[in-house]
């Protein structure tokens, strides 16, 4: 796999132009205290001054750019995500820019001020309670059903000319019905999808590796990160590897990460859940967002 030919870093913070091209092109800093005390030069990249304030900008622009590049996004169309983290709060930053609306399902037991910024930055928010993922009212597989319904509604649209009258259809929410969520105005949605859609793993690929590569002049030995989705060390490490077979990449995950016994052992579970003892829902880790415990499209990358 190629990287796509582009200009350079430093031609590129010449144009910074809305808060798409913000994103990126963030500085490497020195971490001082570790670099002198290990006799190493630790840098870290400061994604936190992405406009978003976290690596998920990168994500979130070129999730929407290659949607609306597909046709599977239109303008004016809304997308959908359930997330009740850093990818929300993305995905509510660029979508507007691209002229789309975003609706974020997130569990209600989350903080009320994730909610607050969201809907502080235009996005609808939808609270529903917390059940295991394989649940259907999963805020994850809830916010794949917004898409869907959007879909719907706006095909509804085209076909019907008054759409204050729509009737419910397969069991979707429509105007005219108690509970809706969507009006007839949303061009169509579409799911982002960020631990499934390799858009997540392109933009690191594209993105991050190769500016990381460019501010360390290919002087570097190893990367570590962690992992969410597992898109930014896929797509980081990947590139890296191919400039050089030798930098070592590594996953730093909090205890009763499935993805650690994944990398060391070859399975998901531990060595006492291999006994019979493993719980229905465990909690994977008490740090939120990390330690997830399944194998996603764009971890298996790596």
């Amino acid at each position: 796999m190629a990287h796509s030919k582009g200009k350079t870093l430093t031609q590129n913070k010449l144009k910074r132009n809305g808060v798409v091209g913000a994103i990126g092109n963030t500085p490497l800093i020195r971490i001082s205290s570790l670099s002198d005390a290990t006799g190493c030069e630790i840098l870290a990249k400061a994604e936190f001054l992405n406009p978003g304030g976290s690596v998920k900008d990168r994500v979130a622009v070129k999730i929407i750019e290659e949607a609306l590049e597909s046709g599977k996004l239109l303008k004016g169309g809304v997308v959908t995500e359930g997330s009740a983290g850093s990818t929300a709060i993305s995905l509510a930053t660029v979508a507007p820019a691209y002229g789309c609306k975003c609706h974020v399902v997130i569990p209600d037991d989350a903080a009320i001020e994730k909610s607050q910024i969201l809907e502080a930055l235009g996005a609808t928010v939808e609270r529903v309670r917390p059940v295991s993922i394989t649940h259907k009212d999963h805020y994850v597989n809830i916010a794949r059903r917004r898409a869907l319904e959007a879909n719907e509604l706006a095909l509804q649209r085209i076909n019907l000319t008054d759409a204050k009258n729509v009737t419910n259809m397969n069991g979707y929410l429509s105007e005219g019905k108690q509970g809706v969520v969507f009006s007839g105005e949303y061009k169509g949605g579409f799911f982002a999808d960020q631990f499934e859609n390799l858009a997540n793993y392109r933009a690191h690929y594209e993105g991050t590796g190769p500016e990381i590569w460019e501010q360390t002049g290919g002087k570097l030995h190893a990367f570590i990160a962690a992992a969410g989705t597992g898109g930014t060390v896929a797509g980081v490490s990947r590139f890296l590897k191919e400039k050089d077979p030798g930098i070592k990449c590594f996953l730093v995950d909090p205890p009763g990460s499935g993805l650690f016994n994944k990398v060391t052992r070859g399975v998901m579970y531990t060595r006492e859940e291999a006994e019979g003892k493993r719980l229905k829902n465990p909690f994977d880790t008490v740090t939120e967002g990390i330690g997830i415990n399944r194998l996603t499209e764009n971890f298996k990358i790596t």
